[in-house]
């Protein structure tokens, strides 16, 4: 059985944390298999791709439950912490605010603790001249 789920997700902004709703799709595939036996079991199998989900069904089964093999699809194929894009202004396409800009590292500049660091290190002497 093929389907494909569409919906909606809510989540938040990596930028500003705001809520961000967004569209999702997602693809299954259901093989199902019956059994003599009562109930609902899922089998694992490598053979199976990842979108793929084999099901043993007994003859008591009227309902397959969906609601985790759709998460589990949700999840390996969204990015669930989404970082919107920048405009030309370095503001965020979402919500507008400037986006953090992180200073340049200045290679002119030492960081004092590493300063005192060096202070620790004992100076080099000169090698012994032999005779």
């Amino acid at each position: 059985m093929d389907m494909v789920v569409r919906g909606s997700i809510t989540l938040d902004c990596g930028r500003c944390l705001d809520k961000l709703t967004g569209a999702f799709r997602v693809k299954l595939r259901i093989l199902v298999e019956k059994r003599d036996k009562q109930g609902l079991e899922w089998e694992e199998s490598e053979a199976l791709g990842i979108e793929e989900y084999l099901v043993a069904i007994g003859p008591d089964v009227q309902e397959i439950p969906l609601e985790h093999l759709i998460a589990e699809q949700i999840i390996l194929n969204y990015n669930l912490n989404p970082l919107p894009s920048l405009d030309e202004k370095d503001r965020c396409i979402q919500c507008g605010r400037q986006a953090f800009q992180a200073e340049a590292i200045r290679k002119d500049r030492v960081d004092p603790r590493w300063e005192k660091l060096q202070g620790l290190k004992k100076p080099e002497q000169d090698p012994p001249k032999g005779n």
